[in-house]
C-alpha cells in the first residue's frame, strides 16, 4: 500500500511540474507576469499585469513532431529576480529535454533570451536537461552525442556574464 501511495504521489508531482503551458509569477519588485504560449508553442506572450505591457517573443525552439512545450519558473542567473524557461523533449527518442531560458532585465522590465556567449565551446549545442545548483550558482546542461554523454557547467562571472566553467564527456 505504501509503495502504491508513493507511486501515485510521484506521478501527481511529475504531471504538475511537466504540464504547465501558462504560468503567472511575481517579481521581487511586486510586479506580476503572466506567460503563455501562442502559435503552436512558437511564440511567447508575456504580460506585465501591473503596467499592462505585453512582450512577444517569437521563433521559439518548438518540437517539429508536435511535442508539447512547457514552462519552468526559476532564478536562472541567481540575481534574485524570477526568470523562466520554455522546454520540450527532443524530437528524436525523447531522451533529453531542450531548454530556452529567458532572463528578466530589471532595468527594461523585459525578458531576454539566454544565449551561449561567444568564445566558448560547449559539448552540448543547446541547453539540455538543465539542473540548477543554487549553492554553487551553476547551471548544468547534459546531452548525448553518439555513444557519449556530455556535461557543460555554466556560471556567471563577477560581471554577471555567463561563462563555461567546465565541460566533460564520458
Amino acid at each position: 500500500m505504501k509503495k502504491h501511495f508513493l507511486n501515485i504521489c510521484l506521478l501527481f508531482a511529475f504531471s504538475i511540474s511537466y504540464s504547465q503551458n501558462e504560468t503567472t509569477f511575481l517579481q521581487k519588485d511586486k510586479s506580476e507576469f503572466k506567460v503563455s504560449f501562442a502559435d503552436h508553442f512558437e511564440t511567447l506572450k508575456i504580460k506585465n499585469t501591473k503596467t499592462k505591457q505585453v512582450q512577444i517573443i517569437k521563433n521559439l525552439e518548438a518540437s517539429i513532431t508536435g511535442k508539447q512545450s512547457n514552462l519552468e519558473v526559476n532564478d536562472f542567473n541567481f540575481d534574485g529576480f524570477t526568470d523562466f524557461a520554455s522546454f520540450h523533449t527532443d524530437d528524436g527518442m525523447g531522451v533529453y529535454t531542450i531548454y530556452e531560458i529567458f532572463i528578466f532585465n530589471p532595468k527594461t522590465k523585459q525578458f531576454e533570451r539566454l544565449n551561449f556567449p561567444a568564445g566558448f565551446s560547449p559539448k552540448c549545442d543547446m541547453f539540455c536537461d538543465v539542473k540548477i545548483d543554487k549553492i554553487k550558482k551553476t547551471l548544468t546542461s547534459n546531452c548525448r552525442g553518439g555513444a557519449r554523454n556530455h556535461t557543460d557547467v555554466w556560471k556567471y562571472n563577477k560581471n554577471k556574464k555567463l561563462i563555461l566553467s567546465k565541460t566533460q564527456s564520458y
